[in-house]
């Protein structure tokens, strides 16, 4: 064997796996670059307070129903392109995080009613188990290398 020879080139699966992920990566930060933009545009037209005049109920009930269309949607194509080990990466970070909400607001909501604890607050209930899951799925899907 020549040792200034050239590694094998990929073999086809390897460049299918590599462009679907390419595909996958691309598709996540664009949904999350959008949303960062969705947000900004909500909070500057809040701060302007009553200069923008209210949305129109119909119209925020079209907007909510195509969100959790594109949600659920975008869900299903994920997991129809998705892996044995990515599904394995996704149940387990989404068991993980459900526990911590499982565990944690019913504490919290005891010791709230016997006024030990401040009133539940619906940000710090959700907010920790959506971090937890999302370190879980990182740790998970990063680890492998």
């Amino acid at each position: 064997m020549n040792p200034v020879s050239s590694p094998p080139a990929p073999t086809s699966g390897e460049r299918k796996l590599r462009a679907q992920e390419r595909r996958r990566t691309t598709l996540m930060v664009t949904l999350l670059l959008r949303g960062v933009l969705l947000g900004l545009g909500l909070g500057v037209s809040r701060g302007l307070g009553d200069r923008l005049p209210a949305l129109p109920p119909a119209l925020l009930w079209i907007g909510v129903g195509l969100i959790a269309t594109a949600a659920g949607t975008l869900t299903l194509v994920w997991l129809r392109r998705a892996d044995e080990v990515e599904i394995s990466d996704q149940l387990w970070s989404g068991f993980v995080g459900l526990q911590v909400f499982l565990i944690g607001a019913p504490c919290w909501e005891l010791l709230a009613v016997a006024e030990v604890a401040p009133p539940v607050n619906r940000y710090v209930v959700y907010f920790p188990p959506a971090a937890v899951t999302l370190a879980t799925y990182l740790w998970r899907r990063f680890r492998r290398g």
